[in-house]
């Protein structure tokens, strides 16, 4: 694809309607057009193993003024995931939801265009790169952490979200963003959040709509974005930035400015809230449990000063914390595609344009693959639990869609919670109710923001 590929005609698919024609398939809509949206959000494994144990491993439900097929199982998630007939469009499972926040980005791109765009992240993902992260992380981490201690009521969900985009910005943009720059950011990527849930999904002013302070927020970083890319071309900073500004096509041309810049919104959103999501459910259940905080401390501590890139693979106990917080809390508690064409699922035949779902918040709880599912217990992962199918584990998804950024996903989560258990013991406020009620969506977290008590080690 040459530069002047960028702006082609979009495919047919992506104007034609949903198939709705579903009545062969076992299963209910629920309610008239929000289907079972409400009972999903609230507790989507509830819902889904009700589900299952009515209709089988594929059933029909409505969800979010759609008609989908559910699939239950790591055999679906794997014939979603490789796509070998290349009938399942991720732009199109996400479309409804999410088309006007993240258009452009690599979620919201299908098959031979998306192969194209992938190409322009490479490079900011590779081994060199990711060392060079490392370093810049570190001092950020620990400057922040010193002022934690310090404050009164601490909630840890909007500290560690505010951290974690600090670190975006200088990993991603290699920008050193003052409070009020943080501030805006944080608060364009939370309404975006918020806006992609919004039942009134109208980009009226005047009204305090969700879905316009969606639009709002997304508005601000495109200018944001736009703005940023021509100061990195032909620069030579580390930062992903500067790395994509100055990928160039096979005819030496520039990617466009807006172009880039989209890439760049989708990245540092699913960087920073997918961590901050692990970070925060990590911590949730470390502070209920001493004894595994005290095991991830002691592994922490094993490593020669703050955590370089060569030790990540040195802590055992933290990679399957990292793992297992992914199985209890995915930060993508669904996968969803639209059919393109004609295909089959578990003996079913699905008609083109069909939306199509994989709960993998169900499927990483699933008792027929795992030993005591809803507890946490990380050494499952030294077990080698999850190695029964290639599948039965996936929150970075799989195939070509796969999380680009899962290695710094999880470089980040280790560096992060590394230095926080060496710093502080972490305990849960007298009389908090373990366990809580938990938020899954846009990404899990506990609905009180998590409060903690950080008690300074010496």
């Amino acid at each position: 694809m040459s530069s002047t590929g960028f702006y082609e005609e979009e495919p047919e698919y992506v104007s034609l309607p949903d198939n709705t024609n579903l009545q062969h398939i076992p299963g209910d809509y629920g309610w008239p057009l929000l289907g079972r949206t409400v009972p999903y959000l609230q507790d989507p494994s509830a819902l889904v193993a009700d589900y299952r144990a009515r209709y089988g491993d594929v059933f029909r439900i409505g969800l979010t003024f759609q008609k989908y097929v559910m699939a239950v199982g790591p055999d679906y998630l794997k014939q979603l995931m490789l796509d070998s007939d290349k009938v399942f469009s991720a732009r199109m499972g996400y479309h409804a939801p999410l088309k006007h926040f993240f258009e452009g980005g690599l979620l919201m791109r299908d098959f031979a265009e998306h192969k194209f765009h992938r190409r322009i992240m490479q490079s900011a993902f590779k081994t060199d790169a990711l060392r060079g992260y490392v370093d810049d992380i570190n001092p950020l981490v620990d400057e922040r952490l010193a002022q934690w201690g310090k404050q009164k009521d601490f909630h840890f969900y909007p500290n560690i979200k505010e951290l974690l985009l600090e670190i975006g910005a200088k990993v991603f943009l290699g920008l050193d963003l003052a409070g009020d720059e943080t501030h805006k950011l944080n608060n364009a990527f939370l309404a975006m959040g918020d806006g992609t849930l919004a039942i009134l999904r109208k980009d009226w002013p005047g009204l305090g709509l969700s879905y316009r302070k969606g639009m709002d927020g997304r508005r601000y970083l495109d200018q944001f974005f736009l703005d940023l890319v021509p100061l990195r071309r032909g620069q030579s900073g580390r930062d992903m930035a500067t790395y994509f500004s100055n990928e160039k096509t096979e005819d030496g041309e520039y990617f466009p400015d807006d172009v880039v810049s989209k890439h760049l919104i989708f990245l540092l959103l699913a960087a920073h809230d997918t961590t901050t999501a692990a970070l925060t459910m990590a911590c949730y259940y470390l502070a209920n449990d001493p004894v595994w905080q005290q095991r991830l401390r002691d592994d922490s501590e094993g490593l020669s000063g703050p955590i370089s890139y060569e030790q990540l693979s040195s802590a055992p106990t933290l990679d399957h914390t990292f793992k297992e917080i992914e199985r209890l809390h995915p930060s993508v508690p669904a996968f969803s595609r639209r059919t393109v064409g004609e295909t089959e699922i578990g003996g079913f035949a699905i008609a083109a344009h069909t939306p199509v779902q994989i709960p993998v918040t169900y499927v990483h709880r699933m008792p027929d693959w795992w030993n005591e599912p809803n507890s946490f217990d990380p050494d499952r992962f030294a077990r080698n639990e999850h190695k029964q199918h290639a599948f039965m584990w996936a929150p970075f998804g799989g195939g070509a869609h796969k999380c680009i950024g899962l290695h710094f996903a999880d470089m980040l989560f280790k560096c992060v919670m590394s230095a926080l258990l060496r710093k502080y013991t972490l305990e849960l406020p007298a009389g908090y109710g373990f366990p809580t009620k938990i938020q899954h969506f846009p990404f899990p977290k506990p609905v009180d923001n998590l409060p903690l008590v950080l008690k300074a080690r010496p």
